[in-house]
């Protein structure tokens, strides 16, 4: 790696916890991306992203290579991760973060939260799950069965939740100091239900105690106000039947 490259490297404090059983050291760096030059403006905080550090090469080069290439899209699938990041990022991300949820029982769940700018800005979080003995990236269906009742049990607080959110739009269109027209309402609502079919159990992250389900609705920028808020969040001591993991 280049010099250049090596001083952006700077090891966080996250501290190993619950993996003594495994025989690892598992600590979390940053890579600090250097800033781009057409938002540079609007650029508050370092860029910041994830590098997994394991006491084993094989696994490290599996989580890091795949972590970089799914939070790209496999932007540059055969390039280091560094020099991956730096081309990604140019000329378009104005924050970059991350935060680790949960390292314990031989697992690690992380989100990336970042925004992006063009004609208009964006932000987005990302999750991912990976066993720090094996370097997998985990499924939901690797943490608990999805096959039976929990699916169920989600599918119901989803239904619920949705129900919910609909009637919330409808009393912004009845209040008549909400601004919100006949046209937008049922365009906001059409986005609503399509959300509502194409709900599928697949993002997640894990917590020291909870399960969260993460379902994300996406508006156009014009409407993101009417974003419907969906919240799946589930403790361990009430699915344990349905756990794959200890907890």
């Amino acid at each position: 790696m280049p010099n250049f490259l090596m001083t952006r490297i700077l090891t966080t404090i996250f501290l190993i916890c619950g993996l003594h059983s495994f025989g690892q050291t598992v600590r979390i760096d940053t890579f600090i991306l250097p800033n781009g030059q057409r938002f540079k403006q609007l650029q508050t905080s370092e860029l910041k992203f994830p590098i997994v550090k394991t006491d084993n090469k094989k696994v490290d080069l599996l989580i890091n290579n795949d972590l970089k290439n799914r939070f790209t899209d496999n932007a540059f699938p055969d390039a280091p991760t560094d020099s991956t990041l730096i081309k990604w990022a140019d000329e378009q991300i104005v924050y970059l973060d991350f935060a680790i949820t949960y390292l314990k029982n031989g697992i690690v769940s992380l989100n990336i939260s970042a925004e992006g700018c063009g004609a208009y800005c964006t932000q987005w979080t990302d999750y991912f799950t990976y066993s720090i003995v094996t370097g997998k990236y985990l499924t939901l269906n690797d943490i608990i069965d999805i096959t039976g009742n929990f699916k169920n049990i989600v599918s119901k607080d989803k239904n619920r939740q949705y129900e919910v959110q609909r009637k919330e739009l409808k009393k912004i269109l009845l209040d008549k100091n909400s601004g919100l027209g006949k046209d937008d309402y049922k365009s906001a609502l059409e986005y609503y239900n399509n959300c509502d079919k194409s709900f599928a159990l697949k993002s997640f992250a894990l917590y020291s105690d909870h399960l969260d389900i993460i379902e994300n609705c996406h508006l156009p920028h014009v409407m993101q106000n009417l974003t419907p808020v969906i919240k799946l969040k589930y403790k361990y001591s009430d699915i344990t039947k349905y756990l794959k993991i200890k907890n």
